[in-house]
């Protein structure tokens, strides 16, 4: 008996290993791990900071210095005006802005007024707003405390209000609801997609269809559209979901989204067309999926800020169309941004559709000969 059963998982793992799946669920899920850990041990640090200096004084250079000099932020621009702090959030290009108000080295020395320094975070991450806020207020706080009083005048202290724009609660739940929305939209359109051809293969009427007068194209484009529409109703009824039932604020266009949401389908679809033209049965295609879902969960910023990986898999991650699906759902939704605002992301998105149906196009079409 143990013999037979030896003989049958013998040949389970000889069919696994010679459709390179065995070894791609088993680098798939040490790559994630490995991710995650490194993201864990080294903690969120290096946060974009833009600062407003509204009093150009020693005591304001002093505090952008220590800004710049705490482990966890890092200052990367200093403004003209507090008219440009929407721009730097909407585009993410600084996790936090601080404004220094004019008049704050004169109270401090005087003593008759407390300063107010605004700090205003990017809240569509609550992970990273909520660090900066606090790096920051700590920075500050040091600081104070190390300065001598003037003249032996006391000093009024120093008024830190913290704000987050688009998540003022800081709640988990709008960063978490949309990376669901996303994540979910992802997996229906691969999923269908990879099932496709896979299924005929297995029913064993792919060879009927292929003595038909149908062409290998228009055979992919029909395999293929009925995946769009189904990511497409999902999506739809997801963002109804968590609009409607859980109040996510939806700030921008939903025609822009929808738009958007759209050309990520087509990508995702190309990529299970790529798997189903790989696969040779349903459970080949769905253990693909699985690993491919694993290493974009990895580098999409689904779990950990994409700013946070190597330099190397921060370039790889640009392959990965979930990873700029993600910043778009987030910055029109809660950010209200427009076209303007995304466009890297979107013409992104267009790049790797076109990339994926070509090359699901060729795999198929040499798979189907």
């Amino acid at each position: 008996m143990f013999k037979r059963i030896a003989n049958i998982a013998y040949k389970e793992i000889v069919q696994l290993a010679r459709a390179w799946v065995l070894i791609l669920v088993i680098i798939g899920p040490t790559l994630e791990l490995a991710l995650l850990a490194q993201a864990v041990s080294k903690g969120i640090s290096n946060l974009s900071v833009a600062v407003v200096d509204q009093d150009r004084t020693q005591a304001s250079r002093e505090i952008a210095a220590a800004l710049d000099t705490d482990k966890d932020l890092n200052v990367i621009a200093f403004l003209d005006s507090p008219a440009q702090m929407d721009h730097w959030l909407e585009s993410s290009q600084a996790a936090l802005i601080v404004v220094l108000p004019a008049g704050l080295e004169a109270d401090l020395t005087s003593g008759r007024a407390s300063p107010q320094v605004q700090l205003i975070a990017d809240g569509s991450n609550n992970m990273i707003s909520g660090k900066a806020l606090g790096a920051a207020s700590e920075a500050i706080n040091r600081w104070y405390a190390g300065r001598p009083a003037a003249n032996a005048v006391p000093l009024p202290g120093i008024d830190v209000q913290p704000r987050a724009n688009y998540n003022p609660t800081l709640g988990p739940a709008y960063f978490t609801l949309t990376a669901q929305l996303g994540f979910m939209v992802y997996q229906v359109a691969l999923i269908v997609a990879a099932l496709g051809l896979t299924r005929e293969r297995e029913l064993g009427t792919l060879e009927q269809l292929l003595v038909t007068p149908l062409r290998r194209l228009e055979l992919i484009a029909g395999k293929a559209i009925p995946a769009v529409m189904i990511a497409t109703v999902d999506f739809f009824l997801m963002w109804l979901l968590i609009v409607w039932a859980f109040g996510l604020p939806m700030h921008g266009s939903f025609l822009l989204l929808l738009a958007l949401s759209l050309l990520f389908i087509v990508a995702q679809v190309g990529w299970g067309l790529i798997v189903s033209a790989l696969s040779k049965n349903q459970q080949q295609a769905v253990l693909m999926v699985f690993v491919l879902a694993l290493i974009d969960v990895s580098f999409s910023g689904y779990v950990m800020p994409v700013d946070h990986l190597p330099p190397v898999l921060r370039i790889i991650s640009q392959l990965f169309p979930l990873q700029h699906y993600l910043t778009i759902i987030r910055s029109i939704v809660l950010k209200g941004a427009d076209l303007a605002m995304i466009w890297q992301e979107a013409l992104a998105l267009l790049a790797l559709s076109v990339g994926s149906l070509g090359v699901a196009v060729i795999s198929l079409r040499s798979t189907l000969e």
